[in-house]
C-alpha cells in the first residue's frame, strides 16, 4: 500500500466535507483521525481482514501517530499546540 500525504489526505476530506452524502463518513473519519493521533486504533470496522479488524490495521498500518496529528491539525478538528519558550533553570551550568 502508498502512504498518502498530510496534504492528499486533508484535499479528500475537504472534498467529502463538501458533499451532503459525505457527511456521514466525515463525521466517522473525524473522529477515527482524531483517536489515531492520540495512540489509537481508530476502532473496529465490523470486520475481518487478514486477521486485522480496526481502521488503523486495515487501512493505515505503519503509519505514525504524527500523520493523524496534522490532519487534524489542518483540518481544525484537534488545536495545535502552541509552542512555549522555556527560560533557562538557574542551576543550569550554562
Amino acid at each position: 500500500m502508498t502512504m498518502r500525504t498530510v496534504s492528499e489526505m486533508v484535499k479528500y476530506y475537504t472534498d467529502l466535507k463538501s458533499r451532503p452524502s459525505g457527511q456521514f463518513m466525515y463525521d466517522e473519519v473525524m473522529w477515527q483521525y482524531q483517536d489515531m493521533a492520540k495512540g489509537g486504533d481508530g476502532g473496529e470496522l465490523g470486520f475481518e481482514r487478514d486477521g486485522e479488524t480496526t481502521c488503523r490495521s486495515i487501512n493505515y498500518k505503519d503509519y505514525p501517530d504524527w500523520f493523524f496529528q496534522e490532519v487534524c491539525y489542518e483540518m481544525g478538528w484537534l488545536k495545535r499546540p502552541s509552542h512555549h519558550t522555556l527560560e533557562p533553570y538557574s542551576a543550569d551550568p550554562v
